[in-house]
């Protein structure tokens, strides 16, 4: 298991870009400077952002800072299967995980086609922390309801939660399929066990997307634990 600096490769990237200083990665990434800081805070950066906008760069001169800058000598699709890789933890081999490209507000008939056929899958580098399994998938976000964090074209780990456990999902962020639609929203609250309620509150992370909307036990369909941007921890 190797460890990577954070500081190190925003440095390095700053290097590559020959940018001054954070603000300007930050306008070149189309990010905030506050989220430039928090990958220095957290020791965790995420990877796909960055090869979206620099896929020129050599990833492995990124992170360790040998080899050439240039990701000439790389084909595109070498640098695709890493985009996966997390910071600081580094595994040493990758896994195969489900892929799916729902869009947002698809209704079940759609996701559950997508989900009978043989899926797609992708590669991640998981992180210690990882469960990793077959109730493991990863979903491309379509829209921007969940930004900062989460920005549209996202890929993020996600971990289905069985029904008899929906109970127990009391906060941080999901993707669901209820009332014949697809959406990952933050969960405000949890009443499943409320009698005379049985719902789930949700919410967005968006300002711009103001307000909540509730999933009444009864209209949903699955739920699914979304863990991280595949190189980011979601909180």
């Amino acid at each position: 298991m190797k460890t990577f600096s954070s500081d190190a490769i925003l440095d390095r990237l700053k290097e590559a870009l020959q940018l001054p200083n954070d603000k300007e990665l930050a306008n070149t990434l189309g990010i905030s400077k506050a989220a430039v800081s928090n990958w220095r805070k957290r020791n965790s950066i995420d990877l796909e952002r960055v090869f979206s906008v620099c896929e020129q760069i050599n990833i492995d001169w990124l992170l360790t800072g040998e080899d050439s800058k240039s990701n000439e000598e790389l084909s595109s699709v070498a640098n695709a299967e890493l985009l996966g890789i997390a910071v600081p933890a580094i595994a040493e081999a990758t896994v195969p995980v489900r892929f799916y490209e729902p869009e947002p507000s698809a209704t079940f008939k759609e996701f559950c086609e997508g989900v009978n056929e043989s899926p797609e899958t992708i590669n991640i580098i998981p992180e210690q922390s990882d469960q990793i399994d077959e109730l493991s998938c990863v979903f491309k976000v379509s829209g921007d309801s969940m930004a900062p964090q989460i920005q549209n074209g996202a890929k993020v780990l996600c971990r289905e939660v069985i029904p008899s456990r929906w109970h127990y999902v009391s906060k941080g962020v999901i993707a669901i399929v209820y009332d014949d639609r697809f959406v990952i929203k933050r969960v405000e609250k949890n009443c499943l066990d409320h009698i005379g309620n049985n719902y789930i509150l949700l919410s967005s992370d968006n300002p711009e997307y103001p307000g909540t909307e509730k999933a009444y036990l009864g209209n949903i369909r699955c739920i699914f634990e979304v863990i991280r941007v595949i190189s980011q921890r979601v909180y």
